[in-house]
């Protein structure tokens, strides 16, 4: 199953490296994107940012 990982980098809760940096190398037929700046629950508080990253991985698949 094709899966998104969308990740602030600058997610003080679940920091970047100790977490969703791991999971491409965990999940098969996984991507990664890192949102330059953005925090925690970025999905939230940053949809603007999220929603076009989102959008291009749904018409992809």
């Amino acid at each position: 199953m094709p899966t998104l990982i969308i990740h602030g980098d600058s997610d003080r809760i679940l920091p970047l490296e100790s977490t969703a940096a791991r999971l491409p190398k965990l999940i098969k037929n996984s991507q990664l994107v890192v949102i330059p700046g953005e925090p925690h629950a970025i999905n939230w508080t940053h949809a603007d940012r999220v929603n076009p990253v989102l959008l291009d991985f749904l018409q992809q698949k």
